[in-house]
């Protein structure tokens, strides 16, 4: 992959502390890009992280810079967006990486639970979203890239949460590519398949415990999952995690009458087919509409 002849671009990368966000990060900046990667407490909790990321940069002469940004915080947001823009006088590309995971009785994870998952993989999108497409429709160009799942597309027992999440994700993100063509601004998902990233390591246990015990022997399914995931992400047959990144950097560098709404990658349990049988209809759906002309590479 080369930027040879690729103008510069100012990117904005939430949820940096590991998995795709760190490997975006560092990939679109030694592609020659201006990256502000986000991390959460980059001076306590991730200090390692962010000095790791700042020696990176020093050492390889990347234009990567560490930012705190909790994406559950408006203040944050705002304050963020407020300085790059001061800074670079311009945002080119929001990538929506940040998430949890809830895996587990959906029932039993409380109503605060659920609120929190909907704050990091839904609300906080939303909220950057807004903080930079005026930058964007200023400019008349700018990207958004939003990172999903295979668990936006099909629903797996035990991750109910976390799909509801990116199911609204998912929504959002393919709306403002309709409502934002005319304003030079552009909308994409990437739905990642199984990785062994730290998601599933970090995801809160539910914390009903009395609802919990309703469930017997049953309770133990979703662990014995994880389980099987973990032995899976061992194998010969895991998926470097890379090929994200690789993703999102294709499609940051790709003309917009190219750029596909939905990437998938690694492995897809069939969503790529899904995909491709879902275009026909939501583009007949713009059609009955008189919207056609809202999608810009139909």
């Amino acid at each position: 992959m080369s930027s040879e002849n690729l103008p510069s671009k100012v990117i904005l990368i939430t949820g940096c502390s590991s998995g795709f966000g760190r490997l975006t990060a560092e990939t679109l900046a030694r592609q020659g890009h201006c990256v502000y990667a986000g991390v959460r407490d980059p001076e306590g909790r991730n200090s390692t992280i962010a000095g790791e990321l700042q020696y990176l940069a020093v050492g390889e002469n990347l234009d990567l810079h560490v930012v705190d940004l909790d994406v559950t915080q408006s203040e944050s947001i705002d304050a963020v967006v407020g300085s790059v823009t001061h800074r670079q006088g311009r945002i080119d590309v929001l990538v929506n990486n940040a998430g949890v995971m809830n895996v587990g009785i959906t029932e039993a994870y409380t109503a605060e639970q659920v609120r929190r998952q909907m704050e990091v993989n839904f609300l906080g999108p939303v909220q950057l979203d807004r903080a930079v497409i005026p930058w964007m429709r200023r400019q008349q160009s700018g990207l958004l890239v939003h990172v999903s799942s295979l668990a936006g597309r099909l629903v797996f027992p035990y991750f109910g949460i976390y799909c509801a999440s990116k199911f609204a994700l998912e929504a959002i993100a393919e709306s403002y590519r309709y409502e934002l063509s005319d304003q030079g601004v552009d909308s994409v998902i990437v739905e990642p398949g199984p990785f062994g990233t730290s998601l599933i390591a970090g995801s809160p246990k539910p914390g009903d415990t009395e609802r919990l015990a309703e469930y017997g022997d049953v309770a133990q399914f979703p662990d014995n999952m994880l389980a099987s995931f973990e032995t899976f992400y061992e194998s010969d047959d895991a998926v470097d995690p890379q090929v994200v990144a690789d993703d999102i950097v294709r499609l940051v560098e790709m003309s917009r009458e190219a750029r596909p709404l939905r990437t998938v990658s690694g492995l897809d349990y069939g969503v790529r087919e899904l995909n491709t049988r879902m275009e026909p209809i939501q583009r007949g759906l713009l059609e009955a509409l008189g919207l056609e002309g809202l999608d810009p590479v139909s």
